[in-house]
Protein backbone atom coordinates (compact mmCIF):
# COMPACT_ATOMS: atom_id res chain seq x y z
CA UNK A 1 0.00 0.00 0.00
CA UNK A 2 1.20 3.43 -0.67
CA UNK A 3 1.74 6.05 1.53
CA UNK A 4 -1.39 8.06 1.07
CA UNK A 5 -1.62 11.82 1.65
CA UNK A 6 -3.63 14.91 1.47
CA UNK A 7 -3.15 18.41 0.37
CA UNK A 8 -6.04 20.80 0.34
CA UNK A 9 -4.56 24.43 0.29
CA UNK A 10 -3.04 26.82 -1.79
CA UNK A 11 0.21 26.07 -3.23
CA UNK A 12 2.27 28.56 -1.34
CA UNK A 13 5.96 28.78 0.03
CA UNK A 14 5.95 27.65 3.34
CA UNK A 15 3.41 25.30 2.95
CA UNK A 16 5.69 23.94 0.59
CA UNK A 17 8.03 23.19 3.68
CA UNK A 18 5.42 22.23 5.85
CA UNK A 19 4.23 19.39 3.29
CA UNK A 20 7.87 17.90 2.62
CA UNK A 21 8.41 17.62 6.27
CA UNK A 22 5.43 16.18 6.76
CA UNK A 23 6.56 13.64 4.24
CA UNK A 24 10.02 13.58 5.37
CA UNK A 25 8.42 12.20 9.19
CA UNK A 26 5.53 10.05 7.68
CA UNK A 27 7.53 7.95 5.00
CA UNK A 28 6.63 4.48 5.48
CA UNK A 29 6.76 2.97 1.94
CA UNK A 30 8.22 3.16 -1.65
CA UNK A 31 5.32 4.35 -3.35
CA UNK A 32 3.66 7.79 -2.55
CA UNK A 33 -0.55 8.78 -3.88
CA UNK A 34 -1.26 12.66 -3.05
CA UNK A 35 -4.64 13.80 -3.39
CA UNK A 36 -4.43 16.89 -4.67
CA UNK A 37 -7.32 19.60 -3.84
CA UNK A 38 -6.14 23.30 -5.16
CA UNK A 39 -7.03 26.21 -6.67
CA UNK A 40 -3.39 26.98 -7.66
CA UNK A 41 -0.78 29.54 -6.34
CA UNK A 42 2.86 29.43 -6.48
CA UNK A 43 5.06 27.53 -9.37
CA UNK A 44 8.34 27.40 -7.31
CA UNK A 45 6.43 26.16 -4.31
CA UNK A 46 5.19 23.43 -7.00
CA UNK A 47 8.43 22.61 -8.28
CA UNK A 48 9.97 22.16 -5.07
CA UNK A 49 7.18 19.78 -3.81
CA UNK A 50 7.46 17.37 -6.84
CA UNK A 51 10.68 17.46 -6.96
CA UNK A 52 11.16 16.30 -3.71
CA UNK A 53 8.84 13.49 -4.11
CA UNK A 54 10.06 12.44 -7.09
CA UNK A 55 13.86 11.81 -5.34
CA UNK A 56 11.79 10.29 -2.52
CA UNK A 57 9.61 7.80 -3.92
CA UNK A 58 9.92 4.78 -6.88
CA UNK A 59 6.53 5.64 -7.39
CA UNK A 60 4.60 8.67 -7.60
CA UNK A 61 0.68 9.14 -8.16
CA UNK A 62 -1.54 12.36 -7.46
CA UNK A 63 -5.33 11.58 -7.39
CA UNK A 64 -7.45 14.36 -9.05
CA UNK A 65 -10.37 14.10 -6.92
CA UNK A 66 -11.76 17.91 -7.17
CA UNK A 67 -10.30 21.09 -8.72
CA UNK A 68 -6.85 21.11 -9.02
CA UNK A 69 -5.79 23.94 -11.29
CA UNK A 70 -2.73 25.87 -12.45
CA UNK A 71 0.18 25.26 -9.80
CA UNK A 72 -1.51 22.04 -9.06
CA UNK A 73 -1.15 20.68 -12.97
CA UNK A 74 2.30 21.74 -12.80
CA UNK A 75 2.73 19.40 -9.83
CA UNK A 76 0.54 16.76 -11.05
CA UNK A 77 3.35 16.31 -14.55
CA UNK A 78 6.50 15.33 -11.51
CA UNK A 79 3.75 12.23 -11.03
CA UNK A 80 4.52 8.95 -12.83
CA UNK A 81 0.42 8.38 -13.21
CA UNK A 82 -2.55 10.48 -12.96
CA UNK A 83 -6.07 9.02 -11.52
CA UNK A 84 -8.99 10.92 -12.01
CA UNK A 85 -12.33 10.85 -9.68
CA UNK A 86 -15.21 11.47 -12.30
CA UNK A 87 -15.37 15.21 -10.49
CA UNK A 88 -11.74 15.74 -11.06
CA UNK A 89 -10.58 18.61 -13.09
CA UNK A 90 -6.82 19.86 -13.92
CA UNK A 91 -6.64 23.45 -15.13
CA UNK A 92 -4.14 25.57 -17.23
CA UNK A 93 -0.44 26.30 -16.02
CA UNK A 94 -1.27 29.67 -15.56
CA UNK A 95 1.57 31.91 -13.57
CA UNK A 96 -0.34 34.46 -11.87
CA UNK A 97 1.14 38.26 -11.53
CA UNK A 98 0.85 41.26 -9.42
CA UNK A 99 -0.94 43.80 -10.95
CA UNK A 100 0.87 46.85 -11.48
CA UNK A 101 0.78 48.97 -8.37
CA UNK A 102 -1.90 46.58 -7.08
CA UNK A 103 -0.34 44.71 -4.18
CA UNK A 104 -2.02 41.44 -3.05
CA UNK A 105 -3.67 41.78 -6.29
CA UNK A 106 -3.18 38.74 -8.89
CA UNK A 107 -4.26 38.28 -12.82
CA UNK A 108 -3.84 35.96 -15.05
CA UNK A 109 -0.51 35.61 -17.12
CA UNK A 110 -2.86 34.12 -19.81
CA UNK A 111 -4.59 37.08 -20.21
CA UNK A 112 -1.18 38.91 -21.92
CA UNK A 113 -1.43 36.23 -24.62
CA UNK A 114 -5.17 36.65 -25.16
CA UNK A 115 -4.47 40.52 -24.91
CA UNK A 116 -1.83 40.36 -28.32
CA UNK A 117 -3.67 37.19 -29.95
CA UNK A 118 -6.61 39.75 -30.16
CA UNK A 119 -4.85 42.63 -31.00
CA UNK A 120 -2.67 40.93 -33.55
CA UNK A 121 -6.32 39.34 -35.88
CA UNK A 122 -8.56 42.28 -35.39
CA UNK A 123 -5.33 44.17 -37.21
CA UNK A 124 -4.79 41.65 -39.70
CA UNK A 125 -8.29 41.49 -40.59
CA UNK A 126 -9.10 45.25 -40.42
CA UNK A 127 -5.86 45.05 -42.90
CA UNK A 128 -7.35 42.63 -45.50
CA UNK A 129 -10.91 43.78 -45.20
CA UNK A 130 -9.42 47.86 -46.25
CA UNK A 131 -7.67 46.54 -49.31
CA UNK A 132 -10.79 44.47 -50.44
CA UNK A 133 -12.99 47.47 -50.01
CA UNK A 134 -10.80 49.96 -51.47
CA UNK A 135 -10.32 48.03 -54.42
CA UNK A 136 -14.17 46.72 -54.66
CA UNK A 137 -14.55 51.14 -54.55
CA UNK A 138 -12.29 51.90 -57.09
CA UNK A 139 -13.60 49.60 -59.87
CA UNK A 140 -10.45 48.83 -61.05
CA UNK A 141 -8.93 52.84 -61.01
CA UNK A 142 -6.74 51.81 -58.37
CA UNK A 143 -3.59 49.40 -58.29
CA UNK A 144 -3.13 46.80 -55.83
CA UNK A 145 0.18 48.68 -54.81
CA UNK A 146 -1.79 51.75 -53.50
CA UNK A 147 -4.63 49.76 -51.52
CA UNK A 148 -1.47 47.80 -49.41
CA UNK A 149 -0.56 51.47 -48.61
CA UNK A 150 -4.03 52.91 -47.54
CA UNK A 151 -4.60 50.08 -45.34
CA UNK A 152 -1.24 50.47 -43.51
CA UNK A 153 -1.88 53.79 -43.15
CA UNK A 154 -5.37 53.16 -41.85
CA UNK A 155 -4.57 50.14 -39.45
CA UNK A 156 -0.90 52.11 -37.98
CA UNK A 157 -3.55 55.35 -37.39
CA UNK A 158 -6.31 52.71 -35.31
CA UNK A 159 -3.58 50.73 -33.07
CA UNK A 160 -0.68 52.88 -32.98
CA UNK A 161 -2.47 54.43 -29.85
CA UNK A 162 -3.05 50.91 -28.53
CA UNK A 163 0.20 49.41 -28.99
CA UNK A 164 1.80 52.73 -28.20
CA UNK A 165 0.97 52.52 -23.98
CA UNK A 166 2.37 49.17 -24.32
CA UNK A 167 5.59 49.01 -22.17
CA UNK A 168 8.27 46.31 -23.90
CA UNK A 169 10.28 46.32 -20.14
CA UNK A 170 6.71 45.34 -18.58
CA UNK A 171 6.14 42.59 -21.35
CA UNK A 172 9.53 41.56 -20.95
CA UNK A 173 9.15 40.73 -17.38
CA UNK A 174 5.99 39.28 -17.99
CA UNK A 175 7.02 36.96 -20.62
CA UNK A 176 9.69 35.56 -18.37
CA UNK A 177 7.40 35.15 -15.38
CA UNK A 178 5.33 32.90 -18.20
CA UNK A 179 8.16 31.26 -19.00
CA UNK A 180 8.78 29.59 -15.32
CA UNK A 181 6.08 27.21 -15.97
CA UNK A 182 7.62 25.72 -19.10
CA UNK A 183 10.73 25.23 -17.46
CA UNK A 184 9.30 24.06 -14.66
CA UNK A 185 7.09 21.66 -16.36
CA UNK A 186 9.99 20.46 -18.85
CA UNK A 187 12.20 19.31 -15.63
CA UNK A 188 9.22 17.60 -13.95
CA UNK A 189 8.60 15.49 -16.79
CA UNK A 190 12.00 14.47 -16.82
CA UNK A 191 11.62 11.58 -13.99
CA UNK A 192 8.55 9.85 -15.62
CA UNK A 193 7.96 11.59 -18.79
CA UNK A 194 4.23 11.24 -18.31
CA UNK A 195 3.48 14.11 -20.76
CA UNK A 196 2.59 13.03 -24.25
CA UNK A 197 4.79 15.04 -26.88
CA UNK A 198 6.20 17.08 -23.73
CA UNK A 199 6.60 20.21 -26.23
CA UNK A 200 3.71 20.28 -27.63
CA UNK A 201 1.95 19.44 -24.27
CA UNK A 202 3.74 21.83 -22.40
CA UNK A 203 2.62 24.35 -25.33
CA UNK A 204 -1.19 23.51 -24.59
CA UNK A 205 -1.19 23.73 -20.97
CA UNK A 206 0.57 27.26 -20.64
CA UNK A 207 -0.55 29.43 -23.70
CA UNK A 208 -3.05 27.11 -25.55
CA UNK A 209 -6.04 27.37 -23.16
CA UNK A 210 -8.09 30.74 -23.07
CA UNK A 211 -8.68 30.74 -19.31
CA UNK A 212 -7.16 30.07 -16.17
CA UNK A 213 -10.82 28.23 -15.14
CA UNK A 214 -10.50 26.34 -18.47
CA UNK A 215 -11.64 22.33 -17.44
CA UNK A 216 -9.13 19.48 -18.24
CA UNK A 217 -10.78 16.60 -17.27
CA UNK A 218 -10.22 12.69 -17.30
CA UNK A 219 -10.54 13.03 -21.35
CA UNK A 220 -8.93 16.26 -21.97
CA UNK A 221 -6.03 14.73 -19.90
CA UNK A 222 -5.64 11.49 -21.66
CA UNK A 223 -4.47 13.63 -24.99
CA UNK A 224 -2.16 15.15 -22.66
CA UNK A 225 -0.51 12.74 -20.50
CA UNK A 226 0.55 8.64 -21.28
CA UNK A 227 -0.76 7.18 -17.74
CA UNK A 228 -4.30 8.40 -16.86
CA UNK A 229 -6.95 6.38 -15.11
CA UNK A 230 -9.94 6.28 -13.07
CA UNK A 231 -10.25 5.51 -9.82
CA UNK A 232 -10.78 1.93 -8.04
CA UNK A 233 -12.97 1.32 -6.34
CA UNK A 234 -10.81 1.74 -3.34
CA UNK A 235 -9.92 4.67 -4.27
CA UNK A 236 -13.31 6.14 -4.60
CA UNK A 237 -13.82 5.27 -1.63
CA UNK A 238 -11.50 7.31 0.34
CA UNK A 239 -12.59 10.50 -1.31
CA UNK A 240 -15.96 9.89 -0.61
CA UNK A 241 -14.65 9.70 3.22
CA UNK A 242 -13.00 13.18 2.80
CA UNK A 243 -16.37 14.30 1.28
CA UNK A 244 -16.55 17.68 0.09
CA UNK A 245 -12.51 18.78 0.97
CA UNK A 246 -11.53 16.01 -1.81
CA UNK A 247 -13.28 18.08 -4.40
CA UNK A 248 -12.82 21.79 -3.22
CA UNK A 249 -10.37 23.92 -2.25
CA UNK A 250 -10.30 24.82 1.87
CA UNK A 251 -10.30 28.27 3.13
CA UNK A 252 -7.67 26.61 5.84
CA UNK A 253 -5.18 24.28 4.66
CA UNK A 254 -5.24 20.66 5.37
CA UNK A 255 -2.13 18.74 5.10
CA UNK A 256 -2.15 15.35 6.11
CA UNK A 257 -1.45 11.53 6.10
CA UNK A 258 -4.10 8.96 5.49
CA UNK A 259 -2.37 5.47 6.31
CA UNK A 260 -3.57 5.98 9.92
CA UNK A 261 -7.52 6.17 9.21
CA UNK A 262 -6.51 3.54 6.23
CA UNK A 263 -4.59 1.33 9.45
CA UNK A 264 -7.23 2.16 11.94
CA UNK A 265 -10.00 0.29 9.39
CA UNK A 266 -7.64 -2.80 8.41
CA UNK A 267 -7.42 -2.91 12.22
CA UNK A 268 -11.31 -2.75 12.63
CA UNK A 269 -11.97 -5.06 9.90
CA UNK A 270 -9.34 -7.81 11.04
CA UNK A 271 -11.20 -7.34 14.49
CA UNK A 272 -14.40 -8.47 13.49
Amino acid sequence: MPDIFLYNAEIARKLDYEFINHISKEKQNDDCLLILVTGGGDADAAYKIGRYIQDTYDSFSILVSGICKSAGTLLAISAKELIFAPYGELGPIDVQMQKEDQLGSLHSGLNINEGFRSIETRATDTYHRIIGEVLTASEGNINIRTALHAASELVSSLYSPILGRIDPEEVGSRSRDMRIGRDYAMRLNEKWGNLRQTEEAIQWLTTAYPSHGFVIDYREAKTLFNNVRLTTDHEMGIIQDLDLISRFPSTSPIIKCLNHNENEDNETEESQ
